[in-house]
């Protein structure tokens, strides 16, 4: 397989200035890769992620936007770059050997379940980390090689190996890492069975649920055979942006250069929705099924729940992911009583035009209209279908 991963030509009309800090890396080559696995207050490091040198801004082919890194863009951009420095969009993808993980997980068994065994973790002389079997003498370990996840809710181990076909096929590991690292299985593993020696370590993906996979917890990167070229891990400015060299050359000619647009002026809600469920998934993404019947977990689907809400239908419409969360800004640093306030903004006593909630007017939106629901192992996400909701 020889498939480029970028993002889609929607992303490059994102308009206004005061979001270029979706902090990015360049798309050719990383200075410095190293990354660390991130820590939370429940025990995970924030990662340090490769970045371009400002000289190198521009680099491509002819004619062609180039990718410059995030360092570039927080010359001019230093509060956004901050802010989402400390976003798990910022540290959702880890070469697992530039991380301290083999180390943290080194000499840790956990029971994979009936028809999969013991998995053992060991450290490489090189810092790689091992997934043991002992018992399959065809396949007693396995590397793994990337994680992806910032480590909030979780972090999922991946494997690339080259198919039969030359393709490549990707093992999503049965055991993933939760806060306090805590090895687990992989929410949405439960049930699974194994079929051959790999199976045993976890579920084989590939084609493009594997392209999208990497794809989403990227800025750029190229799956060839075994190995991902061109990586520039996680979410960053470019991702949302698009690549920046020329808004770049812009600002360095001009002490007043224009909004970083690239090319269109014509944003709007329909945009924002479609950018942001590129990767948080939109209706197309599910089945009529579950559409239809909504199970709990598609509430990992926020633009599909929104879509749905009475918000954004009598809202005219114009209800958007940012109404609600700043793009650079994590969730997990904002209070319950800031979301509140979003809500209040639309259901203002105050204002006679408002619809009011006839229960509570200045607290418990987000319990009542969108609870958080379980999805396992301490994974919670709120439920963005803001509605009254059935009593249960």
């Amino acid at each position: 397989m020889n498939f480029a991963i970028r993002a889609p030509q929607l992303i490059a009309v994102f308009v206004t200035v005061t979001l270029l800090g979706l902090v990015t890396l360049a798309a050719t080559r990383p200075d410095d890769a190293a990354q660390t696995a991130p820590t939370t207050a429940a025990g995970v490091d924030n990662p340090r992620n490769g970045n371009m040198n400002a000289g190198d801004a521009g680099s491509s082919r002819a004619g062609e936007p180039a990718y410059v890194g995030r360092q570039v863009c927080a010359e001019c951009h230093r509060e956004n770059f901050e802010q989402h420095a400390k976003h798990g969009h910022a540290m959702t993808f880890f070469d697992v050997s530039k991380t301290d993980l083999a180390n943290r997980l080194a000499g840790k068994v956990v029971d994979g379940g009936e028809g999969f065994g013991s998995f053992h973790y060991r450290q490489g002389d090189d810092g790689q980390l091992f997934a043991q079997l002992p018992e399959l003498a065809e396949l007693s370990e396995l590397p793994i090689e990337y994680a992806l996840g910032s480590g909030h809710n979780a972090q999922t181990f991946l494997t690339l190996r080259e198919a039969a076909n030359a393709d490549c096929l990707g093992l999503e590991h049965r055991v993933s890492l939760y806060p306090g690292d805590r090895l687990a299985i992989t929410v949405g593993h439960e049930d699974k069975t194994a079929n051959s020696p790999l199976e045993r370590y976890g579920s084989t993906v590939y084609g493009e649920t594997l392209d999208r996979c990497v794809y989403c917890h990227t800025t750029t990167a190229q799956i060839n055979g075994n190995r991902i070229d061109n990586l520039v891990a996680n979410v960053n400015c470019e991702k949302c942006h698009g690549p920046g060299s020329e808004h770049v050359a812009s600002a360095r000619q001009s002490a007043t250069p224009p909004p970083y647009s690239v090319g269109k002026a014509d944003w709007d809600v329909e945009s924002e929705i479609q950018l942001c469920g590129d990767c948080h998934r939109l209706p197309q993404s599910l089945s009529k099924s579950e559409l239809r019947e909504y199970p709990d977990n598609s509430v990992r689907f926020q633009p599909v729940g929104l879509l749905r809400s009475a918000c954004y239908l009598k809202s005219g419409r114009q209800l958007r992911c940012s109404t609600c969360h700043d793009p650079h800004v994590s969730t997990h640093g904002v209070s319950t009583a800031e979301h509140i306030k979003n809500c209040i903004s639309c259901h203002d006593e105050s204002i006679e035009k408002h619809t009011i909630c006839p229960v509570n007017a200045s607290s418990g939106c987000i319990e009542c209209h969108m609870p958080a629901i379980d999805q396992k192992q301490g994974i919670k996400f709120h439920d963005h279908w803001i509605r009254v909701r059935d009593n249960d």
